[in-house]
């Protein structure tokens, strides 16, 4: 009910995802290091200028990364720190600057460690219907099965960075080991980030395969504590910080698996990071969370999942009040607030409309229009306003409209007396 920040809604459009303020400080100079080569021809992989001394004699990579493919796999970005650190320290990515730091005594240089927070997806996800045409980019990427409309299991992942060094990338447009551009979507995909899949819950069969195409790895939020302050890294200059996190939101293309063909029933979603180990990190056992899911039937009446999203884009616990006639073409209030002239209501409902021929189950992402607080009163619900709704559309082709209503908050009451009249 309460809206979002105009800052932080500014900062979401920026990159089409949650952004933070401007990029790092100066020294966080974008690119893969010059000396990161392992092999001729081979732009990842251990930095080959890496000091020589006692301590690391023998170059120290990482357990896990992969030197053929992956980045900085010692974790000794050389060059950025000015001057050169000395043999026994790293030159290592901290909190948005680069920073000498001690080695172990193994020769070990600080690293990431990014997990996925299952807590953000179990009983917080929700399925919703969109229509996607030929030329849609989500098409043409793959992530979903074929054009026309299709289910779709939406969910968020949350990555925290809790190990000992900033993830860092730097500018994807010279990284071009890392990176795909996309001119359909005009950014640049990291190619390995994150794989989503459906599996049945009994015998382990992926019954619907996903991918996120994550073209933006940057600070959301800091950890565990939710912050917007303290952000450094941006799309143009990538990264996570220690102690910050990335948040892909359900509301993003491609943070979803289609499930237009799976039937209701019992599963599981995996969802797996960095799964070709091309950053390194301190522990990779921890890249994988398996969440129970339940597929429900296509039925936006059953009862939500328990940690659901507050709002009226929600897909479940809501009331049917009815398909209601019209004249095509014919302007129209729909609501249930007396304040209004239309209709009365109890607690804090919102009502949902749909044209009764093409979404009879009034999807959220389908639907004609919605509505939370009528402000008949010019009052915000919270300050004692009109916590009533009062919708505005226009009748359709079909000359069928039907509407739905809930609660705002999932497990809140309402009521809604819902009366349909020409605008």
């Amino acid at each position: 009910m309460t809206a979002r920040a105009p800052l932080l809604a500014a900062l979401l459009a920026a990159c089409g995802g949650p952004a933070p303020a401007d990029a790092g400080p100066p020294g966080m100079d974008a690119g893969i290091d010059a000396a990161m080569d392992v092999d001729a021809g081979t732009d990842a992989g251990v930095d080959a200028g890496s000091d020589a001394g006692p301590i690391d004699a023998a170059v120290w990579v990482g357990p896990g990364c992969d030197p053929t493919v992956g980045i900085e796999c010692d974790g000794d970005w050389t060059d950025r720190c000015d001057p050169a650190c000395a043999p026994t320290d790293c030159c290592s990515p901290q909190n948005g600057a680069f920073t000498c730091m001690r080695r172990t005594a193994e020769g070990a240089c600080p690293t990431a460690d990014i997990w996925l927070d299952a807590s953000r997806i179990d009983g917080s996800y929700d399925f919703t219907w969109r229509d996607f045409g030929a030329g849609a980019c989500t098409l043409v990427e793959g992530c979903v099965g074929r054009e026309g409309r299709r289910r779709l299991l939406t969910f968020a992942t949350w990555t925290p960075n809790t190990g000992t060094a900033d993830l860092y990338l730097g500018n994807p447009a010279e990284m071009t080991s890392l990176f795909t551009y996309s001119a359909c979507h005009d950014h640049f995909h990291f190619d390995s980030y994150a794989r989503y899949e459906l599996r049945n819950a009994v015998t382990g069969e992926v019954v619907a395969p996903g991918h996120k195409q994550s073209f933006c790895l940057m600070d959301s939020y800091s950890y565990p504590d939710a912050d917007i302050r303290g952000l450094v890294y941006s799309c143009e200059d990538q990264g996570i910080q220690r102690g910050f996190q990335d948040a892909y939101f359900d509301y993003l293309d491609c943070q979803w698996v289609d499930v237009t063909d799976v039937p209701p029933g019992d599963y599981v979603l995996r969802v797996e990071l960095n799964y070709e180990h091309r950053l390194l990190e301190s522990d990779y056992d921890n890249n994988v969370a398996e969440v129970p899911i339940v597929v429900r039937p296509d039925d936006v009446t059953l009862a939500c999942p328990p940690r659901i999203r507050q709002g009226i884009q929600r897909n479940c616990g809501l009331r049917n009040e009815g398909h209601f006639a019209c004249a095509p073409g014919t302007p129209l209030v729909v609501g249930c607030s007396s304040i209004c002239g239309v209709g009365a209501c109890t607690g804090d409902p919102f009502v949902r409309v749909c044209d009764g021929a093409d979404d009879p189950g009034c999807d959220a992402s389908l639907a004609l229009a919605a509505d939370d607080n009528s402000y008949c009163d010019m009052e915000l619900c919270g300050l004692g306003g009109d916590c009533c709704p009062r919708a505005e559309l226009v009748c359709p082709p079909s000359g069928d409209i039907v509407v739905f209503s809930g609660s705002y908050v999932p497990t809140a009451t309402s009521t809604c007396d819902v009366v349909v009249q020409p605008r």
